[in-house]
């Protein structure tokens, strides 16, 4: 199992690129509580592990089949994990 301070950080252009998704509904997404960073710098940055990269995969899954993004944190992500 990898060391929580060895793990691999992401920024959020990086998480975007992989993802396929835009800054914007990233940004909504942890408004919403979908996502959350593993990490907040002094200075403000947000980073994202790879668990953040599966978590969107669902998300977007789950938008293709109708889902609302209210539906899918009642039922996928109503304890904040």
């Amino acid at each position: 199992m990898a060391d929580a301070k060895n793990e691999a950080l992401l920024k959020p252009g990086e998480i975007c690129r992989r993802s396929g998704i835009s800054r914007q509904s990233l940004y909504q997404y942890r408004l919403m509580g979908l996502i959350q960073p593993k990490l907040t710098t002094t200075t403000g940055r947000h980073l994202y592990n790879g668990n953040t990269l599966t978590r969107l995969s669902l998300i977007r899954r789950l938008l293709l089949r109708g889902y609302s993004l209210a539906e899918i944190r009642a039922i996928y992500f109503k304890d904040g994990r």
